[in-house]
């Protein structure tokens, strides 16, 4: 087991070297093509697929698909980008302690983001210093005449910012911003409306996403707009254009009139603040926050949900808990007779309580980590009853592109990782007629 293991790990390792050739090889080839690299700890997707959405409105743009992140995932990306694109946009992820150095090597972007620090991955960096050093790297690799588009009201961000050697577009709400977020609105069920200032001038961006801290992905988007030279009023035409993605803040309408808004693509600690925010400022008969799995904290598990249940449960009417820590997070009630917070140990569980709990007019924060939790399941069952109900899946998928979730099959079950084991390749962004 020992040689063949040995074996594998040596394999993959020839693999990724001929990748890693291939593609610094294709990207030499590609000097008209602009390179736009994102990274940051949250909102790198969301990032991605706006600038995409904006700059395919101008010219040909190739991007990395969803959220896949890794090394050779934008390898992948620079593989299919030819000669007639105008642009490549990648998100790249930090896992930790030298996982940016290769993707950044081959990328070589003339243009980077980084939206913000948080805690994500803290430990495998085991300091928070070298957290923001792995992130920094993507700054530091930009040419002379590249562009940093940074988040001016992040403290750590700005100080990488001070340290660039090239041009930066700083973007916030902070005065020295070159694009100032001057207000931001998101009111259930109104969608996010922002007002702006750019060279002595306002303006207004209007949105299909929802939630005021989703502001952050809008600016670092028309950050690069400005970057690569195109007009705000156009790229702010491109935005409002761009529908909310899934599993970030994205309403999905149920049967029975329940209204549904994912945020389960991950929950790190840090975040929960603003989620909870958005669900308190809605209007909405009814407001539900269901929460998953937790990560990025240093807190006693029990303290911790404890924590979350009391500010979910000033935000809304009714918390419900799914996983593990269900039981703890009941010691978030005020007595015996508080049936506002609720735990159950399974999403099956947890289903079978929605389904006669919700009623119309009822508004459903999901809060979780796909891929520990997989609570879009809980959506899916109402419409269609599923089979699947697996708490310890731990695909890296959303449960709606899995042949398992409506057969017991074994068979499929079996062979599900095989099946899933190709990731879909980066795509193109097709360019349209200017707005």
């Amino acid at each position: 087991m020992h040689a063949l293991n040995t074996t594998i790990k040596r394999l993959k390792s020839i693999r990724l070297s001929i990748l890693r050739a291939l593609s610094a090889g294709r990207r030499k080839k590609l000097e008209s093509v602009r390179f736009i690299a994102i990274t940051g700890s949250a909102g790198k997707t969301m990032t991605k697929e706006l600038t995409a959405s904006i700059l395919a409105h101008f010219g040909r743009c190739r991007k990395t698909v969803a959220s896949y992140n890794m090394t050779t995932d934008v390898m992948f990306a620079v593989l299919h980008t030819r000669a007639a694109h105008h642009y490549c946009v990648a998100e790249i992820g930090a896992y930790g302690p030298g996982t940016m150095d290769i993707p950044v090597s081959v990328f070589q972007p003339h243009i980077a983001v980084l939206t913000l620090i948080g805690t994500d991955h803290i430990s495998a960096y085991k300091s928070r210093d070298k957290l923001i050093a792995e992130k920094e790297k993507l700054i530091r690799s930009l040419p002379s005449d590249g562009v940093a588009v940074l988040n001016i009201d992040d403290p750590e961000v700005k100080a990488i910012g001070k340290r660039c050697h090239c041009r930066v577009v700083w973007f916030g709400r902070h005065p020295d911003a070159a694009l100032r977020l001057l207000d931001a609105q998101s009111q259930w069920p109104d969608p996010l409306i922002l007002s702006l200032s750019f060279e002595n001038k306002t303006f207004s961006a209007r949105t299909q996403l929802h939630g005021e801290h989703t502001a952050t992905a809008v600016m670092a988007s028309l950050g690069v707009a400005l970057a690569v030279g195109l007009p705000l009023e156009r790229a702010l035409e491109a935005v409002a254009q761009a529908t909310p993605y899934e599993g970030r803040m994205q309403p999905v309408e149920s049967i029975g009139g329940v209204t549904f808004i994912r945020d389960d693509i991950k929950a790190p600690y840090w975040s929960l603040p603003a989620a909870f925010a958005f669900i308190k400022d809605a209007n909405a008969s009814r407001k539900v926050v269901l929460i998953g799995s937790v990560s990025d904290s240093s807190k006693d598990d029990t303290k911790k949900y404890k924590k979350i249940c009391r500010e979910a449960r000033a935000a809304a009417d009714l918390v419900i808990v799914v996983g593990p820590s269900a039981h703890r997070a009941l010691r978030a009630r005020k007595d015996e007779n508080d049936s506002s917070v609720q735990g159950f140990p399974s999403v099956c569980e947890a289903a079978a309580y929605l389904q006669k709990e919700l009623k119309e007019g009822d508004l459903v924060l999901i809060k979780g980590s796909n891929r520990a939790d997989h609570l879009g399941r809980l959506i899916l069952n109402r419409n269609r009853p599923i089979q699947c109900w697996e708490d310890k899946c731990a695909l890296d998928i959303f449960c709606d592109s899995c042949p398992r979730l409506y057969t017991r099959s074994r068979w499929i079950s079996l062979f599900t990782p095989l099946m899933l084991r190709r990731r879909p390749r980066d795509q193109e962004v097709q360019a349209r007629k200017n707005p």
